[in-house]
């Protein structure tokens, strides 16, 4: 599958996703049954697990394709003339020079710092939405999701943009990651269901993951365009050159 046809793939997965979790937010009725503090517990350690690999993943985006990739991939790589260096995840060049962070002599990529925050800031809304005995009301809950996936698509949008800052784009990834905890914590309280909670978990692993698949378009997008030969990301391209 090209790169073309996996976005729109995971781009339609996505949409059809979230119009199944928007049917069961807004068939909630007001006697809704509340989700007991068990399962509320479930939800919380499956969601702060997912974050914990989110921050390792962060911190090496590379890691898990590093140990799974084929030694004949490596070689074939080596065989590259030019090489280029890497700073914060990203070629040490003036294109991405907006993608990256520099706190004191580290250099962040700024999507990935963002997402770092926004896991362990994740798991700490999620402990305390275990810890304190709340029960959000109907109208709440429904604006807490409603807010979530309107991030969502700032985000996706944001991914693609010709040009970004790379403050903005951090605070942009932050919300994206607290707008899960809002999805996930807002389908279980409506619901009442565990099941309903897993299913918005797994979507939002799916939200991640499309959003991955535009990043890597937009580098593309970039790469090719750029003057310098090394042509990292080059890769095909979903509305041409």
């Amino acid at each position: 599958m090209n790169q073309r046809n996996s976005i729109v793939f995971f781009l339609v997965l996505s949409a059809l996703g979230a119009v199944f979790l928007l049917g069961i937010v807004f068939q909630t009725l007001d006697s809704a049954s509340m989700a007991v503090q068990t399962e509320k517990l479930v939800v919380a350690c499956f969601f702060s697990l997912l974050c914990a690999f989110g921050v390792l993943f962060a911190l090496r985006p590379n890691w898990l394709k590093a140990t799974l990739i084929k030694k004949n991939t490596i070689e074939k790589n080596k065989t590259n003339e030019i090489k280029q260096r890497f700073r914060g995840h990203h070629p040490d060049c003036f294109v991405f020079e907006h993608h990256r962070l520099i706190c004191g002599k580290k250099t962040w990529c700024a999507g990935c710092f963002g997402l770092l925050i926004g896991c362990i800031l994740s798991i700490i809304l999620m402990l305390l939405y275990v810890v304190v005995p709340l029960r959000l009301p109907l109208l709440a809950a429904r604006l807490w999701f409603i807010f979530g996936l309107f991030v969502i698509i700032i985000v996706f949008v944001e991914s693609i943009l010709p040009r970004r800052y790379a403050g903005t784009h951090v605070m942009v990834n932050v919300m994206f990651i607290v707008s899960f905890f809002l999805i996930t914590v807002s389908v279980v309280e409506l619901s009442g269901d565990v099941i309903y909670g897993f299913y918005a978990m797994i979507l939002c692993v799916l939200w991640l993951d499309t959003r991955i698949h535009l990043s890597k378009w937009h580098h593309s997008h970039l790469c090719i365009r750029c003057p310098q030969s090394c042509k990292i990301y080059v890769t095909t391209l979903i509305f041409g050159k």
